[in-house]
């Protein structure tokens, strides 16, 4: 009855107020959900991991049959919640005009199933991140609010899909100044003062409650560094490069799969992709024997970036073919956070070609330079990185990372999340026809 009464009292409030109450509301809620799946991925790798070091074999068994199993529920509840999330929000800000179609990859459903797809995978050892999910999470979440009230127009479920997406990655790093800087150089590609002051308020609120949730901690922990010196400027160029050409190419490796992919394995992934899968998953766990790639590597990165551990040489090209692998299987999981893993190896590399007391601004380098070489958006990568380690002493190298190797990645013609972006629309358009067949055999 109270509830009832309630929904009366907001149905006679002007528009704008029940647009910002749905905006809050939706906001609060993605809020509590990244928080609940980042409390739930963290025990499933944490469950992993130690059935890994009871049983050094355990990886054999669980990513073959974790990846099957995944696969399964993707095929029967959770269609539209494959892959990293971000090029699904993508698309379906550039369906704005066709709510029906919107539905198909930002939905309850695909919220819920995308949650249980990313605990079951970083539980079974797979090489993904939880961040970019989060923004899908987050946009299907902000776009069912829109049914509580009687608002339903294109401007309206814009600013819900960019607000929720913005919240997501601000609930799931901990970083808000991140989240909305990734709305508008990522999602949107332009500022709206319409929606800008509604989008500040979601990411804040968000924030807000993550934080009450979480407490306020930092992603990779506060990071330590000597002051600026212009001996950083020879090794930031040369890890930048080096970061570019590989966050590049294995943008282009995902992005044209059909391309390089040999015709045998292609048939054989798409007429047995249960088989396909849980070779995949062999081969990570066979990867996963030499080195810590296993999961998001926010642990291991954790470490290095503390100096309580270093990364071996091999880490980098395991790393490589774990996160390659995991995102061919077209299982749910994002790549930010593997990204500034596979980062952490790059700066490695350089680490003993230069002073040692340079070794934890390198290996921050590495990062930054990773992630804005494979997902072409510098801003968002080095704000992250400075709100995820408190690096804030380190901008000006961070910065200068990101756009160097942002521009060499250039030379691949390569946009990963705005090419994915288009393969899923281009998926919608060709699954569209099949859909209306059947329901007119329905009726």
């Amino acid at each position: 009855m109270l509830i009832k009464r309630l929904l009366i009292k907001i149905k006679h409030l002007p528009t704008r107020s029940r647009t910002t109450l749905a905006l809050w509301l939706g906001a609060a809620l993605v809020g509590l959900v990244a928080f609940l799946l980042a409390t739930a991925a963290e025990w499933a790798f944490a469950g992993f991991s130690a059935l890994q070091a009871k049983w050094w074999w355990w990886p054999l068994l669980s990513l073959p049959l974790g990846g099957m199993g995944i696969h399964w529920l993707m095929q029967h509840i959770g269609a539209g919640a494959q892959g990293s999330g971000i090029p699904q929000v993508q698309a379906a800000l550039q369906l704005n005009d066709k709510p029906e179609q919107i539905a198909r990859i930002l939905s309850p459903r695909i919220a819920v199933a995308k949650f249980i797809a990313i605990v079951l995978g970083l539980g079974s050892g797979f090489v993904l991140g939880r961040e970019g999910p989060t923004v899908q999470i987050g946009a299907s979440i902000m776009f069912a609010c829109r049914k509580l009230l009687p608002i339903d127009d294109p401007v309206f479920r814009r600013q819900l899909i960019l607000a929720g997406g913005a919240a997501g990655i601000a609930a799931a790093f901990n970083t808000p100044l991140a989240g909305i800087v990734f709305a508008f150089e990522e999602l949107a590609r332009s500022v709206e003062e319409k929606t800008s002051g509604k989008l500040l308020g979601a990411v804040i609120l968000a924030g807000l409650v993550s934080l009450a949730l979480q407490g306020n901690y930092i992603y990779f922990g506060k990071i330590h560094v000597p002051p600026f010196s212009y001996s950083i400027l020879i090794p930031l160029v040369l890890i930048a490069v080096a970061a570019g050409l590989i966050g590049g190419a294995f943008s282009w490796l995902c992005v044209n799969v059909s391309t390089w992919m040999p015709f045998k394995i292609k048939v054989f992934r798409q007429y047995h992709p249960y088989y396909f899968i849980a070779s995949i998953g062999l081969l990570i766990a066979i990867c996963g024997l030499f080195a810590p790639i296993y999961g998001s590597g926010a642990e291991i990165t954790s470490e290095v970036i503390a100096g309580h551990a270093e990364l071996a040489w091999y880490f980098l090209p395991l790393k490589f073919i774990g996160q390659l692998g995991t995102f061919l299987t077209g299982l749910p999981g994002g790549i930010f956070a593997p990204s500034l893993s596979l980062g952490a190896g790059i700066g490695s590399w350089f680490v003993p070609l230069f002073d040692p007391e340079l070794k934890i601004k390198l290996i921050a380098i590495g990062m930054v330079a990773a992630l804005a070489a494979i997902t072409r958006a510098p801003l968002t990568s080095a704000i992250i990185l400075m709100e995820m380690t408190d690096g804030h002493d380190m901008v000006i190298s961070i910065m200068a990372a990101a756009m160097i190797s942002a521009s060499v990645a250039r030379i691949f013609k390569t946009n990963l999340y705005h090419d994915l972006a288009e393969q899923v629309l281009a998926n919608l358009r060709n699954t569209q026809p099949t859909l209306a067949k059947k329901r007119s055999e329905n009726e």
